[in-house]
C-alpha cells in the first residue's frame, strides 16, 4: 500500500474526487469537499500487478467543504505513515513528494506545515474525549509522536516537497 505506484493512485483518486467537487453547491464557499479522514483503513484495495492498488475510498461521515491541501496533507501522513516508525526518512520524504506531485498540488509551501497542523488536531480530539477507546488505547500518544517526528523532520520533508517545484 505504501509502494510508489499506489501512492501516486490514492492521490490521482483525490484530485479527482475534488475536481468533481470544485465550484459546486457541496463545496459551498471552499474550494473542494475534503474527505478528512483518508487513510489505508479507509481505502478499498484490489490487488493489480502484484501491487495494492485503490479502488474507492470508505467512511464519508466526516467530509465536509475544505481546502484541497487538507486532503492532500492527511494522505501525506496516514498513507506514508509519517511518524517515528520510519526508518528512512529521505524516503518517506521522497513519498511526500510523490503525492504532492500525482496530485499535481500547485501550492506546497505549507503542505508540512498542514500535515503538522492535522496531526495536533486529531491528537487534541482525543485528548478532549471524543472517543473514549482511541484515548484508552493510547491513540494521542501515537499521535504525537507522530507530530514530534514530522516536526523533527519539518526541513528535510520540506526541502523534497519543493525541490523544483
Amino acid at each position: 500500500m505504501r509502494s510508489e505506484r499506489s501512492l501516486a493512485a490514492v492521490a490521482r483518486q483525490v484530485r479527482l474526487f475534488h475536481d468533481l467537487t470544485a465550484g459546486t453547491a457541496l463545496a459551498g464557499s471552499q474550494e473542494v469537499v475534503c474527505h478528512n479522514d483518508l487513510s489505508p483503513k479507509n481505502t478499498v484495495y484490489r490487488e493489480t500487478e502484484g501491487l495494492l492498488m485503490p479502488v474507492a475510498f470508505l467512511d464519508w461521515d466526516i467530509a465536509a467543504p475544505g481546502a484541497r491541501i487538507h486532503d492532500v496533507a492527511h494522505v501525506c501522513w496516514q498513507y506514508v505513515g509519517l511518524g517515528p516508525a520510519v526508518r528512512d526518512v529521505p524516503e518517506a520524504a521522497r513519498l511526500v513528494r510523490v503525492v504532492a506531485d500525482a496530485y499535481g498540488l500547485a501550492d506546497r509551501a505549507g503542505l508540512v506545515d498542514t500535515v503538522l497542523w492535522w496531526q495536533d488536531r486529531c491528537r487534541r480530539g482525543i485528548e478532549a474525549g471524543g472517543n473514549d477507546r482511541l484515548r484508552q488505547a493510547g491513540a494521542a500518544e501515537v499521535v504525537r509522536a507522530a507530530y514530534d517526528w514530522t516536526r523533527e523532520h519539518r526541513d528535510l520533508l520540506r526541502e523534497v516537497v519543493l525541490a523544483d517545484s
